[in-house]
């Protein structure tokens, strides 16, 4: 709003000076006078307002195409875990993330000091890193606390742009989700291979 009334500030000076030399006698102009005055007004605002279409077009374009870091909780198996993930389409450099309150993982290592520990240098378009926390029976039998903060600092590769985002995180959803039990073929062939010694032992 700042920024487009400095950009109108200079032709309402100009038209206002112009009412009252006018007003005083103090100029004289034929019609032709008026017009062309009425067509560099209109003029100079043609240009302000294509100028600033383009600057958004711009900055569509920018929006669309920069990077995208994201990080949250999901359930694999029963088995809850964490992630970050370049969602954009360009890639992210210097990437720092911090979780508040900080989890400890079953191997009894801190999420901070570990996976978030060291700022990635390069993460491109879809990458994602994650680790499992632990089993989601244990972890919220063990913690109390349900909300998370995580604090995402990058930059852009092209325009080294810095970018923060804060993503604050419920898990209640992720205590009261329910599984269907699926078998994959590792589970298969350990189905067939606990059949055969079975066998063997008869």
């Amino acid at each position: 709003m700042k920024k487009n009334f400095r950009l109108i500030i200079i032709p309402i000076i100009l038209i206002s000076i112009f009412v009252v030399l006018h007003v005083v006698g103090q100029v004289k102009w034929k019609e032709t006078d008026y017009l062309s005055f009425g067509m560099i007004v209109l003029t100079y605002f043609y240009v302000i307002f294509t100028w600033e279409m383009l600057q958004r077009i711009e900055t569509q374009n920018y929006l669309e195409k920069r990077p995208y870091v994201i990080a949250d909780f999901y359930k694999e198996r029963q088995v809850l875990k964490i992630y970050i993930k370049n969602i954009g389409k360009t890639p992210a450099k210097n990437v720092k993330v911090i979780l508040q309150p900080d989890i400890i993982t079953f191997e009894n290592k801190s999420i901070n000091q570990t996976l978030f520990e060291n700022p990635v240098q390069f993460f491109p378009p879809g990458k994602k890193v994650e680790t499992a926390i632990n089993s989601r029976n244990d972890f919220f039998k063990n913690e109390k606390n349900r909300n998370y903060q995580i604090k995402i600092h990058y930059e852009d590769v092209a325009s080294n742009n810095k970018f923060n985002e804060v993503i604050d995180i419920d898990l209640d959803h992720l205590e009261n989700e329910n599984d269907i039990i699926t078998k994959t073929t590792h589970d298969l062939v350990k189905s067939i291979d606990k059949l055969t010694q079975e066998i063997k032992k008869k």
